[in-house]
Formats: structure tokens, sequence, C-alpha cells
């Protein structure tokens, strides 16, 4: 079967179908299959042209997801600052300085908005040529890798916008206000995105699914692994789900540096974003975390077992230990857990916390004489 979008009651939008293995391939290269089996000649083909097309619309959905988290906590980093003191003058010339150190290759700034707004009509265009025969496959496959790649030159400076904002705060504040600042922006989002992981709500196993697909959704979206057009590792090991990105798009790419574009690590000059220094419980209890890497902490892990005792994914970030170094350049992993119970008593120690007591379901007495089933 073709990949192709349907709805999904459980998730309340459209999502891909497929099997787990096949959500861990980009919806680039699914487009690129659809369009390579439609052909330029109308007829029984035409409806993978219409899938084609929908997996095209399908791709600004995941990079939907991104864009929004990007300009939200953005615009919430900078209120943050500005409640703790520091002054628009201040607030303006930081945010000139990452304007120029984020330019676009051929000198024009960084304009989100406006980026995002001709990127929608690049999209729509595109789509609207596969379904009505005007685009020859050849051409789609070639605006399809302009497309991409104009979402790749906006998401990773909007990664790099941010984690620069980030370091500004370590800068002026100190590390631990690093954490302040992520609880106090991110409210809005853990409602939307996470609170339905609550077990008080709904029993783990119910959201698995949900937690497994709406990972490699976004990790899609975030152009992570070779050539960055959004291909996932996946691997199923009988107690847990381990997905790994080479590179991730945002906080591995802030750490190795730019190959696509031929920059270097953001943590070194001239960007000078730096990494955590210090261990913190929010760092997994570990050095050289990057600023940006650690709301993967706090959103997944910390806060979750907080409210609800135990986290959403665990995640083995890449650590910074030098621009060659093995630490540095490994890949990112997530871990989905297919039970509480296979969660094990380290991801609760990297977090601060001890594993909760889960409940024992006793057995039903037997009746005298009865014997075991």
């Amino acid at each position: 079967m073709p990949t192709h979008l349907e709805w999904s009651d459980a998730i309340g939008k459209r999502v891909r179908s497929g099997d787990w293995a096949d959500q861990a391939v980009s919806t680039v290269t699914k487009i690129e299959e659809e369009l390579a089996a439609a052909g330029d000649e109308f007829g029984l083909a035409a409806n993978r042209r219409e899938n084609a097309a929908q997996l095209v619309d399908y791709f600004m959905e995941e990079a939907k997801v991104v864009y929004v988290i990007y300009k939200v906590w953005t615009a919430g980093f900078v209120d943050w600052l500005r409640s703790q003191g520091v002054t628009d003058a201040e607030l303006d010339a930081e945010v000139a300085r990452l304007g120029a150190l984020l330019a676009y290759p051929d000198g024009a700034p960084l304009d989100r908005e406006a980026r995002w707004d001709a990127l929608g009509l690049r999209v729509g265009r595109l789509a609207n040529g596969i379904r009505s025969y005007d685009l020859p496959v050849a051409d789609a496959l070639v605006e399809l890798e302009g497309v991409t790649e104009d979402w790749r030159r906006l998401h990773d400076r909007s990664a790099d916008l941010m984690a620069g904002i980030l370091a500004y705060v370590v800068h002026r504040f100190g590390e631990p206000a690093l954490e302040t600042c992520y609880r106090a922006i991110m409210e809005p989002y853990l409602q939307e995105r996470y609170m339905v992981f609550d077990t008080n709500r709904t029993p783990y196993e119910e959201t698995l699914d949900r937690n497994l697909y709406i990972s490699l959704e976004a990790m899609r979206g975030h152009l992570v692994g070779p050539g960055r057009r959004g291909d996932i590792e996946l691997v199923e090991e009988e107690d847990r789900w381990l997905i790994r990105f080479d590179p991730c798009g945002s906080g591995g790419r802030i750490l190795r540096g730019d190959p696509i574009e031929g920059t270097g690590s953001r943590v070194l000059a001239p960007y000078d974003f730096g990494v955590l220094e210090n261990a913190y419980p929010w760092t997994w209890g570990e050095t050289g975390v990057c600023h940006y890497c650690a709301h993967c902490n706090i959103a997944l892990s910390t806060i979750p077992a907080e409210r609800w005792g135990h986290p959403v994914r665990t995640v083995d970030p890449p650590l910074w230990r030098g621009p060659d170094d093995p630490a540095t350049n490994r890949k990112c992993q997530w871990t989905v857990w297919k039970s509480l119970e296979a969660i094990p008593e380290r991801e609760y120690e990297r977090i601060g916390r001890t594993k909760p007591q889960l409940p024992v379901i006793q057995a039903a007495p037997r009746q005298q004489g009865e014997t075991p089933a």
C-alpha cells in the first residue's frame, strides 16, 4: 500500500499511514515515491499524483509543529527577560547581534514570518502543480528539493535564534535561571502536547502509539538525519522503542555545526552560545548539555515525573566535549518505554528522583481445594 493520509480519532488530526518502520522514513522520500509511481501520463496512476500532493500538504503540517513552537517559545523567552529587568535596548542589541550571525548565505536577514509565508505559497504551488499535471514529475522533484531546502534554512536559523537567546539568559542570570525560564514559558506547550500522557487520566499503554507517532512526526519536521531530509533510525526491543537522530536537526546540529552551509559549532566563536558547564537534574546529571537540549529533559522527563510520576520519554543527548569528540558527535537517542514497569530506576535517578512504587495487582484468593491455573 502506498503511504497516504488518514484521519486519526486518537490523535485528532490527519496522520500518515504505514507501520512504524515506514513512519521512520522522511515525508520527502514518500513524496518522491508517489511522484515516481504517478508518472506524467494521465491514467490509472492519477491517484498517486493526488496522494503526492496531499503528502506535500502534510510536509507543511510537520513543519508547522516546529515553526509554531519556535515562534511561541522565542517570544516567551524575550518576555521573560523583560520581566527580569532586561531593557528593550539591551534586548534589541542582542537580537541584532544574533540576526547578523544568522543571516542567509546571500546576506539576507532572518525574517521568520516573511520566510514562512513565502514557504507556504511555494508549497501550495507545488501541490497544485502536481494535482493539475502542470508540473512534470522531473520538475516537481526539483521543486520539492527547493521547498525542503527553504524549510531547512528557516528551521535552522529559528533553532539558532532560540539557542542564542537561551545563551543570553545564562550569561545574564546564571545557569540555574535557564530552568526557571523554561518553566515560565512552557505551560501552554505542556498542556497542548503532553498532558494527554497523564496516567491519572489515561493508562500508560493506551497512549503508547500516540507517544511514538508524535515523536516521529515532530522529528521528521525537524529534518533530522543524513542529508537533513527527516529520516530517523528506529529500533524496536522487547520493552522499548529506540529513536535515534544522526544528527538531530536542532540541538545536535547546534553542537556539531552545519556541513550543508559550511558553518561551525554554535558552541564556539563567532556564535559563542556555549553549553551548560555544571550538572543538574534537568541536564540528566551531565555537563556539556546544550542550552537548547535541556528543554527535552524538562518537558519530556522532569515535569511529567513531577506531575504524574514518570517520564513521557527518556533522552540520551550528545554532550559537548570538543568539536571532534565522539560524545559531541554521537546520535541523540529518545526512548519510548512500552510500560511503566520497563522504565529503569536509572532514568529516575538521572533527573533526581526515585522510581515510584507501582501498584501490585493481587490475584483473587483461591477456594479451599482449588488448584492453580
